[in-house]
C-alpha cells in the first residue's frame, strides 16, 4: 500500500497532531526512513507517451544508475533505465532533460500489515522517455575508440578537420597526408626496391615480354592471328548488341549516302572507302558494318585535342549510349569545371586510344594491310605510326618507291594514300614485342 504525501502535508501533520487521525485508524505508527540509511530515494516512472496495461509487465526490466563521485553537486544525479524489446526508454534528474523539476518534495509510505506501521521514503519522479537502441557494431566501434591510446594533438586535429573542416581546410590536410613518409616507410621501401633489382631480370630481358599497359588485351599463347587479340575481349557483349541495331547505318548505305557523308566530313576516309566496298553476302557484311561503326566511334573521340575538355553529348553526339559510357570510361579523364562534367583524352590514353584503333583495324583488314590511309586520317608520321604497330607486335614495312614511280611514269592513281609512302603491316605469330621503344619516355 502506496501513499504519496507532498512535503506541504507532511509540515501539516507534524504541527497539528490531531490531522493524524485519520492515520491512526490505518497505522499504529508512523515512522520516516531518512535516504542516508536507504541509499538513496524510490524512484517513481510514468511514461512520457502512454502508460502500460499491465503495471507488472515482464517485458519491462528497469536499472537505476546513481554518480558515484563525490561533488556534492553530482552525487545526486541518477538514470533511470526501462528496457524492451527493440526499444529502450530513459529518465535522468539532471541536465536539459531532467525528467520533471518541481518545487514540491514527494514521498512514499510502505505499510507493514502486520505491525501496522507506515515507513516513509523519500520518493523521485521520472519521466521516461524513448529512445533508439544502439547496434552492437556501434558498441563494438565504442569499445574499440575506448580502448585505443591516446591521440596526440597533431590526429586530433586531423580528426576535427576532416569532421568539421572547411574544403580548403580538408584539401590542405589531404596534400600533406600525400606528402608524408615516415622514415620506417622510406627503409621498407628501399629494402623493397634492393630486393626486387637483385631478384628480378634486368629491364631490357623482360622489355621483349612485358607489354604495355595501354593495348587492348592479348593471348600471348595462340598460333592463330584472329585468336591474338580477341574481339570479344574489346568488344563487350552489351556493346555489340548495341551495334548490331545500328549496323544498317553502313550495310545499307548507298553511294549517295557514302558520297554526302565524304563532303559533310562525317566519317574518314578509311570508314567511307571500307564502306564503300562491303561484301554483298549478309553475315560478313553485318559483321564489318559493326566493326566499322566501333572505329568510327573510336577515331571520332582521337579527334578530340589532348588537352580540350568536352562534355559527354558533344563529342559523341550520335553514338549510342551504351557505347558512349564505355568509351568514355576506357579513354577519358573525367573532371569538374565550373560545376559542370568534362572529359578530356590525355596522353597516356590517347596511345591507348591508338593501340585500340589499330587492333580493330586489323580485324577488320584480315590482319595484314596497307595502313597508309589509316596512317593519314590519324595525322601521324609513318616512323610514329610504325612505332604503334610494332608496339601490338606487328611487323610493319614502308616504302617510298612507289611516290618515284609514279612521278616517273606520269600515272596518275585514283588512291591518293598511294602517292605517299606505303605502311605494309602484318601482325606475326607468335606475338612478340619490342624490346626497345624510341620517343616514349614520357609514359615510364
Amino acid at each position: 500500500f502506496l501513499i504519496l504525501i507532498s512535503d506541504e502535508w507532511w509540515l501539516a501533520l507534524r504541527k497539528f497532531p490531531f490531522r493524524l487521525r485519520f492515520f491512526a485508524e490505518m497505522a499504529a505508527a508512523l515512522k520516516y526512513d531518512p535516504p542516508e540509511e536507504q541509499h538513496g530515494v524510490v524512484p517513481i516512472a510514468h511514461f512520457s507517451h502512454g502508460h502500460l496495461k499491465e503495471p507488472a509487465d515482464d517485458r519491462l526490466k528497469y536499472y537505476m544508475y546513481g554518480s558515484t563521485k563525490k561533488d556534492v553537486r553530482r552525487c545526486n544525479r541518477r538514470v533511470l533505465v526501462a528496457e524492451g524489446q527493440g526499444m529502450n526508454y530513459v529518465a535522468r534528474n539532471f541536465g536539459a532533460d531532467a525528467s520533471h523539476k518541481s518545487l514540491c518534495k514527494h514521498y512514499v509510505g510502505v505499510l507493514d500489515k502486520r505491525s501496522f506501521t507506515m515507513t516513509l521514503h523519500d520518493a523521485e519522479l521520472f519521466s521516461l522517455k524513448p529512445t533508439v537502441v544502439a547496434s552492437s557494431a556501434t558498441n563494438e566501434e565504442r569499445e574499440d575508440e575506448a580502448a585505443a591510446p591516446d591521440q596526440s594533438y597533431a590526429e586530433k586535429y586531423s580528426d576535427m578537420v576532416k569532421t568539421f573542416g572547411t574544403a580548403r581546410q580538408k584539401r590542405a590536410l589531404a596534400a600533406q597526408e600525400l606528402s608524408r613518409v615516415s622514415q620506417q616507410d622510406a627503409g621498407v621501401t628501399i629494402a623493397t626496391a634492393v630486393e626486387r633489382m637483385a631478384t628480378e631480370e634486368s629491364p631490357a630481358a623482360t622489355a621483349a615480354t612485358a607489354p604495355s599497359a595501354n593495348i587492348p588485351p592479348f593471348d600471348i599463347t595462340a598460333t592463330e592471328r584472329k585468336d591474338v587479340f580477341p574481339i570479344g575481349s574489346i568488344i563487350s557483349q552489351a556493346e555489340e548488341d548495341c551495334l548490331r541495331g545500328y549496323q544498317k547505318c553502313f550495310a545499307g548505305a548507298t553511294e549517295e549516302t557514302i558520297d554526302e557523308w565524304r563532303e559533310n566530313t562525317r566519317y574518314s576516309e578509311y570508314i567511307l572507302r571500307h564502306v564503300a566496298r562491303l561484301p554483298n553476302y549478309d553475315e560478313e557484311r553485318n559483321r564489318l558494318s559493326r566493326l566499322l561503326l566501333y572505329l568510327s566511334a573510336l577515331i571520332q573521340l582521337y579527334s578530340v585535342p589532348p588537352k580540350t575538355a568536352a562534355s559527354k553529348g558533344v563529342v559523341l553526339s550520335d553514338i549510342p549510349t551504351v557505347l558512349q559510357s564505355s568509351l568514355y570510361s576506357l579513354f577519358t579523364v573525367e573532371s569538374r569545371i565550373q560545376s559542370k562534367t568534362r572529359y578530356t583524352v590525355p596522353g597516356r590514353l590517347r596511345d591507348r586510344l591508338i593501340a585500340y584503333i589499330l587492333v580493330v583495324a586489323l580485324h577488320i583488314e584480315d590482319f595484314e594491310f596497307d595502313a597508309a590511309q589509316l596512317v593519314k586520317d590519324l595525322s601521324l608520321t609513318p616512323a610514329k605510326a610504325t612505332e604503334y604497330f610494332r608496339l601490338i607486335g606487328c611487323s610493319v614495312v614502308t616504302n617510298s618507291s612507289r611516290k618515284r614511280k609514279v612521278k616517273e611514269e606520269g600515272e596518275s592513281p585514283a588512291d591518293p594514300a598511294e602517292c605517299g609512302t606505303t605502311v605494309r603491316v602484318k601482325l606475326k605469330v607468335p606475338l612478340t614485342f619490342p624490346g626497345k621503344v624510341r620517343g616514349r619516355s614520357r609514359h615510364h
